[in-house]
């Protein structure tokens, strides 16, 4: 299967290095053997493409660019569970090579897949053929396949005809990042500190309004002592000077 890709994909690079300026190939369907002809295709995932084409033939299907040496392959892979319903064709493709095979892969999501009976196997899903896949290591019958989950699978559906239009979307969506709530570690120190400085700014409040007014107590009371001191020291001084009375016989 790899091997019909990759020469599917190298003869149309090879037709179109030759014959840059060909024609779209009309896209026709066979339920046999599956569609057929070249579609242009601008995006698939979060790979886009400028000049690209989708290029199937059968159940091989290959995304080329143009580039300025000729259409190069981008991913290659094969189709599966076609069907067809008035001049549209609805499937599915399993891209399991190409150098911009690493491009879809980085979707951040998780392969799995819905069972018919309600099961669900988790993957990583590959080998995905008409017939089964393999998921989880586990070789699963498509018969058995309600839905897959994969980076690399995609639904598409193509218009038949001489200018047809082929969208790929995605089976797996790309989750949506949650943000945490803000309590972050700085945030939370932040808050500790202004706690603390609060508190030290209260307690020293507290005890300038008890160590002020003693101190101004303790003043009063020092300079009370003193003044009594010095009333003392004049009274001792004055009597001293005071002349003392001599007793005188009669």
């Amino acid at each position: 299967m790899r091997f019909l890709a990759l020469f599917l994909s190298v003869v149309f690079a090879f037709q179109m290095t030759i014959f840059p300026h060909a024609a779209y190939a009309d896209v026709s369907y066979d339920a046999a053997s599956g569609p057929k002809g070249e579609a242009p295709v601008n995006k698939v995932g979060s790979l886009l493409l400028a000049g690209g084409l989708a290029v199937m033939a059968g159940t091989a299907i290959a995304i080329v660019a143009a580039s300025s040496s000729g259409n190069v392959t981008q991913l290659s892979g094969n189709t599966f569970k076609t069907s067809m319903s008035g001049n549209t064709v609805r499937g599915q493709a399993y891209f399991d090579n190409g150098p911009k095979l690493q491009s879809i892969d980085a979707q951040g999501n998780s392969d799995y897949v819905e069972l018919t009976d309600g099961s669900r196997v988790n993957g990583p899903v590959s080998n995905v053929t008409n017939d089964g896949l393999r998921c989880g290591g586990k070789e699963i019958s498509m018969g058995s396949v309600a839905s897959i989950h994969s980076a690399r699978v995609y639904t598409f559906t193509c218009t038949t005809g001489a200018n047809p239009k082929i969208s790929f979307t995605p089976t797996c969506g790309k989750p949506v990042a949650v943000k945490p709530p803000k309590t972050s570690s700085s945030s939370g120190e932040h808050s500790t500190a202004t706690r603390v400085i609060v508190t030290g700014l209260v307690l020293a409040g507290i005890a300038c309004a008890i160590a002020i007014p003693i101190a101004l107590t303790a003043g009063r009371h020092k300079n009370n002592n003193g003044q009594e001191q010095l009333a003392n020291a004049i009274f001792v001084q004055q009597l001293s000077r005071r002349p003392s009375k001599s007793s005188s016989g009669p």
